[in-house]
């Protein structure tokens, strides 16, 4: 039988959690450079593990969804052009119609 191996190296809790806090310090600087924005680096952080404590993914993301402006839908998009177009052209014949008269006014008073 082989001879019983003890592990003679000092492997205590302290310095392995010293080398994990450095090694993910390191990470998140590395992500923080090649990072194009805050949400980008948030997410790669996040997908590594390296995220600072406090930073959640998920509120970032509300808070980003929430800060963007809401696109219309087309369906509203053509609604609001349609009622626009139609107070245009009303507008417009009311104008037209307004001038005409005036016109044959004028022209009416000039003869007599």
């Amino acid at each position: 039988m082989p001879p019983k191996v003890t592990d003679t190296r000092n492997t205590s809790a302290e310095a392995l959690h010293a080398v994990e806090a450095e090694t993910a310090a390191a990470a998140r600087r590395v992500v923080a450079n090649y990072a194009e924005d805050f949400f980008d680096g948030v997410t790669l952080m996040c997908m590594l593990g390296v995220e600072p404590e406090g930073l959640s993914y998920k509120k970032v993301a509300e808070e980003r969804e929430e800060a963007k402006p809401k696109k219309a839908t087309k369906k509203a998009t053509k609604k609001a052009t349609k009622k626009t177009t139609k107070k245009t052209t009303k507008k417009a014949a009311k104008k037209s119609t307004k001038k005409t008269t005036k016109k044959a006014a004028k022209k009416t008073t000039k003869k007599a």
